[in-house]
Parts: structure tokens; sequence; C-alpha cells
């Protein structure tokens, strides 16, 4: 079993299911206090935590412009949180957003990184390899994030800029900091990685 502070974290990928609700609801709930900061506000507890946003990540998976995941430790297969890539813009652009989070018992482990640099593999693999064959992700992070800033950092991303007042969180209009990796970066990191 991974033990706090590794920085060897046995993770996998997964799509999420209907068979994992129960799992995924009970680790946002009890990583609520935590995530609520950094989360853009989407009604009561419920809907922010709850099943209502379990039913919100299902759909998601519809739809050709998400690739959700949810990063399950390889060890036990437990979900320990959760990364994804939003708003994929294709033609020209080949780029999307990613998002991520780890639950509250798992922080520390080095599964966030592990899960992103995973996601980052799929979003610019070919897709003759399974993968989205994008050019471009990009993250918004709040400038007092500072454990999700030094995550970027490690998976290769570059800061871009500075968008005050960029997005509405947990109630208040927050500054951002855009934070970028081209495919080009992640070939040239490729043995870091």
């Amino acid at each position: 079993m991974d033990e706090p502070g590794s920085t060897e974290a046995g993770v996998y990928l997964r799509t999420p299911t209907e068979t994992d609700r129960e799992a995924f609801v009970a680790l946002r709930l009890a990583s609520a206090g935590s995530l609520a900061p950094w989360e853009p506000r989407m009604g009561d507890v419920d809907e922010q935590f709850g099943d209502q946003s379990f039913d919100r990540l299902l759909d998601r998976c519809e739809s050709e412009s998400d690739a959700p995941f949810l990063i399950h430790r390889t060890s036990d297969d437990e979900i320990v949180g959760y990364v994804g890539l939003g708003q994929i813009f294709r033609g020209p652009f080949w780029s999307c957003y990613i998002g991520y989070w780890i639950g509250d018992p798992y922080v520390g482990r080095g599964y966030a990184t592990a899960g992103v640099r995973a996601c980052l593999q799929t979003a610019f693999a070919p897709e003759s390899e399974g993968g989205l064959g994008l050019h471009r992700v990009e993250a918004g992070i709040i400038p007092t994030n500072h454990a999700s800033i030094a995550l970027v950092r490690r998976v290769g991303m570059r800061k871009e800029g500075y968008s005050p007042r960029y997005l509405e969180v947990n109630g208040e209009w927050r500054d951002h900091e855009r934070w970028a990796i081209t495919v080009e970066d992640w070939e040239d990191a490729s043995p870091l990685q």
C-alpha cells in the first residue's frame, strides 16, 4: 500500500459508471470542507457533493466535449479522486481544460499527480492509440491554492497568465492563474513522466 508522502502512487483512471455512485458520493461528502473553497458552487450540499453531483458526472460521460475519469488506487481499486478534461475543442484548436481533486483521506500520497499525468497522457496520445489527440491542455487555478500550483508545475505545465475575477467560486468572483501544457512540451518532458 502507498504510504503518505510517497511519490510513487499506483493509480489508474476509469470512466465513472453507476456502480461508483456510493463510493464517489461518500468521498465527496467526506471531503466537502476542503473542496468547497476551490470549486464553483453548484447549489446546496447535495447538488455540490451528493447524488446530484454524481448525476452530473454521469451526464458528462455522454458528452463529446468532456472526458471525466475517476482516479482509482491500484492496490485495492478504491476511488481516491477525480480528474477530467472539459470543454474539449477540436478543429484548429484541439484544446481543453483540466480539473482534478483528491479526497481528504488520500491527500499527500502522490495520487493527484499520478492521476493528472495519466489524464495528460490520454489527452495527448493519438486517437489511433486510444487517446484524444489534443494539442493543448489548460488549467485555471486560484493563486492561493499552493498545492494545485505545485502539482501543475510537477507535471510540466507553465504559467501563462492571470485573469482577475475569472470564475465564481464558492459564491465569490475569484482571480485565477492560467497554466497550460502542449503536446510538444509533454513529449519533450516524457522521460520525466
